[in-house]
């Protein structure tokens, strides 16, 4: 018996990159929309943010880009960490849960 397959439009998250401090996830939403998803499991220190910032440049150079994040607004700080990794407004929406959500990109 098989795996199962997923729809062919839309596909899971990947990890891509797993350390035992975070994970970076890849998510193909379209055949032109990459999503990233990252996971901290340890406290953010120096340390961890030049360690992410390393992968988090190895991958977008691999990937070749553009990368995009989901945000909800008024999250103040997702907004600095996607900031602090050159993300850049690029869309909002109204979720389906009406919570007001904004797309952005590197």
């Amino acid at each position: 018996m098989g795996a199962p397959l997923p729809a062919p439009s839309h596909q899971l998250k990947v990890p891509v990159v797993r350390r035992s401090v975070y994970t970076l996830y890849l998510e193909q939403a379209t055949p032109q929309h990459t999503f990233i998803h990252c996971d901290v499991h340890h406290p953010w220190s120096g340390r961890v943010k030049r360690q992410l910032a390393a992968d988090f440049e190895a991958l977008k150079a691999l990937h070749g880009g553009p990368l995009y994040a989901l945000h909800e607004r008024g999250d103040t700080k997702h907004s600095k960490f996607l900031a602090m990794f050159g993300f850049r407004w690029a869309a909002s929406f109204v979720d389906h849960h009406h919570r007001h959500m904004e797309v952005h990109q590197t």
